[in-house]
């Protein structure tokens, strides 16, 4: 089939301008969906660990063995994917009792207040099986439709690295089922002395957020389409510029300037940035073209697409913003994930951060620091006999000496009945003196008759100095002072018998 050069012509602008509209429509849809999911990302795991640094991880020990203990006896064990079927709901006819247990109920409670505040999708609690890869269901916050207890779902193997490294939780990962529509989820470990004992799962839904940038898709590509079609017209307008001279100023006047000033201002949307900065464009607005034909009409209707486009961005920064506040929340919650809960102050996951920052100091040559390590004695007798509020009273006790006599050090509760102080600057040159003062305090509470026997206050303390020819870095000083801790505790066993 032959073409003449008019329609060859029209054919190659026609076909230009349908290329340039489909990669404009595919960079702005991919810039938007990459800066949402980044954001989305960061929150659902920010979500996460602060929930497992705050949440009581007693709570969730208790209902953990619960639910584990009857999921160990389970034969066989049904996954979700049986769900409604009669062997699923016999398997899950063994953890029937579960639900009304108060742990159950107090974890379930607090999960939903934190995800109505949190603007989440799903928050739920999870134990790792992983012999069988499974991932079974503590409790989920779900007001509707939730996992009850002991509810199993298989890992995705993109989670396999949770079987081998506990610590790293399930990094932040897109999922996109019918069942859950698309989601970004993580998940954060949740310790108890010292052991990973379940994980806090997040869920944040990216529906609404779909439904803009779809909608901003939309508009983006209808844009292109109409300078795809101006362009046609310009072609073809040029291809038969032969009419005359007075065909060309006509043309000119009529056509070719308005479409200009169309093509102009169309060339400076090149997509959503950050330098845009939520402000509105008026530049369609402000043409003036008065032509009393299609192109007429086509301005007008650039002109409706600028405002709809305004408002697209408008609400695209607005959710920015939101996410934002989203973080600062996070950051605020980061901060009280680090204060322990009964005595206020810094708790195991604020003694890690310090240490990170110690020992660079000691890399940089500051390597005038040492540690002290104190356990209290005779915690579970406390409770067994006087009963678990006398013991958190003399904790509170114990750390109230700690902070009196190391007033310019950092004092961390790192365990149930541990502390370690680190100490620096005027506290390291009196480190002797100071441990001297407290054995003397404590000796005093041990040996006071007036005292309930739970008011006692008796700890073990040991110390040590940064050696650059014995450490290796601070963790080396913190085994030197436990040792001498513990050299202390057996010491006054031998004393008091």
């Amino acid at each position: 089939m032959k073409f003449s050069l008019r329609k060859k012509t029209v054919l190659l602008i026609s076909l230009l301008m349908i290329v340039l509209c489909a990669v404009g429509t595919l960079a702005n849809s991919r810039f938007i969906s990459a800066m949402i999911s980044d954001h989305y990302a960061d929150d659902s795991r920010a979500i996460a660990d602060t929930v497992a640094a705050v949440i009581d991880a007693g709570q969730v020990k208790r209902l953990r063995d619960q639910i584990v203990g009857i999921y160990k006896v389970s034969d066989p064990k049904v996954r979700s994917d049986k769900w409604g079927s009669p062997e699923f709901e016999d398997y899950l006819s063994g953890y029937a009792k579960i639900e009304d247990q108060p742990d159950f109920i107090k974890l379930r409670d607090w999960l939903r207040v934190f995800q109505e505040n949190s603007d989440i999708d799903s928050l739920y609690l999870i134990w790792i099986d992983p012999a069988e890869k499974n991932a079974v269901y503590l409790c989920d916050a779900a007001n509707e439709n939730a996992c009850p207890p002991g509810c199993i779902d298989e890992i995705y193997p993109f989670n396999y690295a949770v079987l081998e490294d506990p610590e790293q939780g399930f990094m932040p990962y897109e999922t996109d089922t019918q069942e859950y529509g698309w989601l970004v989820t993580a998940a954060a470990p949740i310790h108890y002395n010292g052991e990973v004992i379940a994980y806090a799962t997040a869920d944040v839904s990216m529906e609404s957020i779909d439904e803009i940038e779809r909608y901003y898709e939309k508009i983006n590509m209808w844009i292109h389409i109409g300078l795809t079609v101006v362009m046609g017209i310009i072609g073809i307008l040029i291809v038969n510029a032969w009419v005359g001279i007075i065909g060309i100023l006509i043309v000119n006047a009529w056509v070719i300037n308005p479409i200009n000033k169309l093509s102009e201002v169309a060339s400076t949307y090149k997509g959503i940035s950050d330098e845009l900065g939520g402000l509105e464009r008026n530049d369609f607005a402000m043409l003036d073209i008065h032509t009393g034909d299609e192109i007429e009409k086509l301005a007008e209707s650039m002109k409706k697409m600028e405002r709809d486009l305004n408002d697209q961005i408008e609400t695209l920064f607005a959710t920015r913003q939101e996410l934002s506040s989203t973080r600062e929340h996070a950051d605020i919650m980061n901060e009280m994930a680090n204060r322990d809960a009964l005595t206020g102050i810094r708790n195991k996951r604020g003694y890690d951060t310090e240490i990170q920052r110690v020992n660079k100091e000691i890399m940089a040559g500051h390597t005038d620091v040492g540690i002290v390590m104190v356990d209290m004695n005779d915690l579970k007798q406390i409770n067994d006999t006087y009963g678990h509020e006398k013991g958190d009273k003399v904790l509170c006790s114990l750390c109230d000496i700690l902070c009196s006599i190391f007033k310019r050090s950092p004092v961390f509760r790192v365990g149930g009945d541990e502390f370690i102080v680190v100490v620096e600057n005027q506290d390291f040159r009196n480190l002797d003196k100071n441990v001297e003062q407290f054995k003397a305090c404590i000796e005093r509470d041990r040996s006071e008759e007036d005292l309930e026997p739970w008011e006692r206050t008796s700890a073990a303390i040991g110390s040590a100095i940064y050696d650059p020819d014995k450490d290796c870095g601070i963790e080396d000083t913190l085994k030197r002072a436990d040792e001498q801790m513990y050299a202390n505790k057996r010491a006054m066993k031998h004393d008091f018998q």
